[in-house]
């Protein structure tokens, strides 16, 4: 049997340099030495008779049987131990670090409520959170630092992929005090020209993207008085009626939940929808901690965008 001339733990690292594509990311999660663990990798290719991995520039690129027997150690690796786990006749208690990525504010306002759900019921698991823009989430993933992320409308690299799980919509919202000497709020391009505004970035993208969607025929003139970077910034602005400013749905909500007096302007149109995508990159395999989190995190946003 070829198993005889294998050391099966071979198998474990080739697995781990295939997820990462980098024997020194490999040797970083096994605590081995990158030396060591391409020796190992040697040891298995001549053990086999052939190449699992091309070296292109620095770079480990797996031949086509390098993908075949990752596929069927990965498939049947799982098969033996969940029978390993019936066996011993014990519920598998989740243990590990789940690392991900997701925007600032949906992070705070629908992630991590989510991650402390799941810590409750898994008090073992850990977490690492990187709140960042999706350019940034982007690069993590392809280097391996993150087991997946939640990205907004944003072009990732062509080795990821992208599922819709959530859509944020986006409100234009100003203080009710803000409305006391403007009179009744009208949709009209004069009404809000009178208004001032807070955004995000310079040239004033979002409110852009707003008004070119609930009215698309104006062309407005408006005075943005400032510009920060986050939601929480916008929504201390307009709550101190510094100025109209857009915000994502659920940040509102918790806005009115909390008792503050707000008007969402309606518009003319569909609400404006901000996709939310999970991300993650094809081929990799999640441990068992990050692949439950993963399904509880996406079940309860499918849940809470029915409600």
């Amino acid at each position: 049997m070829i198993f005889n001339d294998l050391n099966l733990n071979h198998l474990r690292i080739f697995e781990s340099v295939f997820r990462h594509k980098s024997m020194t990311e490999a040797a970083k999660e096994l605590h081995l030495t990158q030396s060591g663990v391409s020796q190992h990798m040697t040891s298995l290719e001549e053990t086999l008779g052939i190449r699992l991995f091309d070296r292109v520039k620095q770079r480990l690129i797996p031949t086509a049987a390098g993908q075949n027997l990752y596929d069927a150690w990965i498939s049947n690796f799982k098969k033996i131990e969940e029978t390993l786990w019936e066996i011993k006749g014990n519920q598998r208690e989740l243990k590990g670090t789940v690392s991900f990525g997701v925007p600032v504010e949906f992070g705070n306002n629908m992630i991590l409520p989510l991650v402390a759900q799941f810590s409750r019921k898994h008090p073992q698991v850990k977490f690492k959170v990187r709140l960042e823009f999706a350019s940034t989430l982007n690069e993590m993933l392809l280097t391996g630092k993150l087991d997946f992320a939640f990205v907004d409308e944003f072009k990732m690299d062509p080795s990821i992929k992208v599922k819709k799980v959530f859509d944020e919509v986006l409100e234009l919202c100003v203080a009710n005090d803000v409305l006391k000497d403007k009179g009744s709020p009208r949709h009209t391009q004069k009404f809000y020209e009178s208004l001032d505004y807070v955004e995000y970035e310079e040239g004033d993208p979002i409110l852009k993207m707003w008004f070119q969607h609930h009215l698309p025929d104006a062309k407005l003139k408006l005075n943005v008085k400032a510009h920060v970077m986050d939601a929480q910034s916008i929504a201390r602005m307009v709550l101190n009626c510094m100025g109209a400013g857009v915000l994502p749905g659920h940040v509102v909500a918790r806005l009115e939940k909390d008792g503050h007096s707000i008007h969402t302007f309606k518009g003319s149109n569909k609400p404006i929808k901000n996709t939310i995508s999970l991300a993650y990159v094809e081929g990799r395999t999640q441990s068992p901690a990050a692949a439950a989190l993963l399904e509880h995190l996406v079940n309860a946003l499918e849940k809470n965008q029915r409600n």
